[in-house]
């Protein structure tokens, strides 16, 4: 059983609603950056992390060129540990294996340095 299959799209849609519905909208350190509302953004977060822990038919930790991807948007180290620390209390609130949690937390980690395209 993978990761998709272990949390559960149910959970993972859960975790986009946490981040872009109560999260991030109130964090004033990123928000700015999503001008176009969050709408979109869940669509695109939730198709992601299916895709990342595994949702059949891909492959487990699949990504795209997350850099490239967010070049509109000027994203330093400072843009992108705001948004971890986001993504942590949204994973928090998440009733799952505290194991699988971290472990999904190490994994998105490593991602968010992917995001940074400026200084």
């Amino acid at each position: 059983m993978n990761l998709y299959e272990k949390i559960g799209e149910e959970k993972i849609d859960e975790l986009v609603i946490h981040m872009y519905d109560d999260i991030i909208p109130n964090d004033d350190r990123i928000n700015i950056l999503f001008n176009d509302g969050f709408e979109k953004i869940k669509v695109e977060q939730k198709k992601f992390f299916r895709l990342f822990l595994g949702e059949p038919g891909h492959s487990v930790f699949a990504t795209p060129d997350l850099r490239k991807k967010h070049m509109k948007l000027p994203i330093s180290i400072k843009e992108a540990k705001y948004w971890l620390e986001d993504f942590e209390l949204a994973l928090d609130r998440l009733d799952i294996d505290p194991a699988i949690k971290k472990f999904v937390s190490q994994k998105i980690n490593s991602l968010t340095m992917q995001m940074i395209n400026t200084i």
